[in-house]
């Protein structure tokens, strides 16, 4: 009776807690968006969230923490306790482009378990409605009479925001102010507003364009996008060569158990997988996916090389 009594206690402590209680349905499931409300990754998360809490059986809530293009948000994840409750819903500016500006307070690479890829997407390049410009021809031709005095906005930077355009200005051939804003949301109400001319937002700005208040000039991506129909690319538009793919993915502490991971990945296949999800999402002009943990490391490996090597060319210099 006692050594049976020594195999199951023994069986137990090879058994960690935090694998057989997860998800504890008292305990909820925080989702951290390093953005505002009503931008792309916050549109995002609200639109899974509900259903991934069918999935676990648990209740996910979102906690948006702006600021400084999601650097502090991914600060705050990075340093969370590794057991599966803490989830964050990575953009390229903090594990691919932030890395290559300065020195961060968290490792992209070991800090962070990669779970899946969500969606993919473009950026758009936007003016106001009250603007001129009609095309990218016109815009580009306002942009040389201005003897670099034209301004751009983004969600912040290090954001893909950014790089999107930077790399329109070392393509073309243009000067442009950046105007950093701490989100989506409030750059596209500036642009709208007619403070700051252009800038190259996330899809979030789909119904702005819908109702007129923003004039979609160009897409970012290498082909036209079927959420964005008619929009020319920026290569098609004027500028050849040019391409860049917007993505958002969900991620974990380093050190959150592998089974856990491999749950939610399992769980946001399905997720992503349901045609209300799917069409959310298109509203939104995101393109619902996923993937597995290996092939989102990969495309975050992939990706700070490119961006670092764009960095370095057009002299993008971090704060």
């Amino acid at each position: 009776m006692f050594a049976r009594r020594a195999l199951v206690l023994s069986l137990a402590l090879l058994t960690p807690l935090a694998h057989a209680a997860w998800p504890d349905p008292s305990k909820p499931i925080r989702m951290v968006v390093g953005f505002p409300p009503g931008g792309g990754a916050d549109a995002l998360a609200r639109a899974i969230a509900p259903a991934l809490s069918d999935q676990l059986k648990a209740n996910v809530i979102i906690d948006n923490r702006p600021g400084a293009g999601g650097l502090i948000a991914t600060d705050i994840v990075a340093k969370s306790a590794p057991d599966g409750y803490t989830l964050y819903v990575a953009t390229p500016g903090s594990f691919t482009i932030w890395p290559n500006l300065r020195k961060l307070s968290y490792d992209p690479q070991k800090d962070f378990a990669p779970v899946s890829v969500l969606v993919t997407m473009p950026n758009v390049l936007v003016t106001g409605a009250d603007t001129p410009y009609k095309d990218v021809h016109g815009m580009l031709a306002a942009v040389r009479d201005a003897n670099g005095k034209f301004s751009y906005a983004s969600g912040g930077n290090g954001t893909i925001g950014q790089i999107a355009a930077e790399q329109f200005k070392m393509l073309a051939g243009v000067q442009m102010q950046h105007v950093p804003y701490k989100g989506t949301t409030p750059a596209l109400t500036d642009v709208m507003g007619g403070v700051v001319p252009i800038t190259f937002s996330d899809p979030s700005a789909k119904p702005l364009i819908a109702s007129g208040r923003l004039r979609a000039l160009a897409v970012t991506t290498a082909k036209r996008s079927p959420q964005f129909p008619g929009v020319p690319t920026v290569a098609e538009a004027g500028v050849p060569g040019y391409e860049v793919t917007n993505w958002y993915g969900l991620v974990a502490p380093a050190g959150t158990p592998s089974d856990i991971v491999a749950r939610l990945n399992q769980a946001l296949v399905k997720v992503m997988a349901e045609p209300d999800i799917r069409q959310r999402l298109a509203a939104s002009g995101m393109d619902a996916t996923a993937d597995t943990p290996q092939q989102f490391a990969k495309l975050l490996a992939t990706e700070r090389a490119k961006w670092g090597d764009l960095i370095r060319k057009a002299g993008i210099q971090g704060d």
